[in-house]
């Protein structure tokens, strides 16, 4: 069963990368974030930290949450708040 399930996790990561290779990031005014993109259809948010050629790849976020992003004063904030450790994540 635990062998299943590693398979399973495995696969959704993969899906994630191929899924986020896609998605166009565009630049953000934060001092913490420095590019995101969203996939509607796959619900992929995409985030590229300030400093960083790292992206993370977060997978089934609700569009309200990339909306709310996007809206945020404080995008850095929103994410450590709403984001990170809410969503299973990938680094790419």
């Amino acid at each position: 069963m635990k062998k299943i399930a590693l398979v399973l996790v495995s696969l959704m990561v993969l899906t994630l990368i191929a899924v986020a290779a896609d998605i166009e990031l565009k630049p953000v005014e934060s001092t913490f974030l420095a590019k995101v993109g969203y996939d509607p259809a796959t619900q992929v948010l995409t985030i590229q930290m300030v400093n960083s050629s790292d992206v993370y790849c977060y997978a089934e976020v609700p569009a309200a949450i990339y909306d709310g992003l996007l809206a945020s004063p404080s995008k850095g904030a929103y994410f450590v708040d709403r984001i990170k450790g809410h969503f299973e994540s990938t680094r790419k």
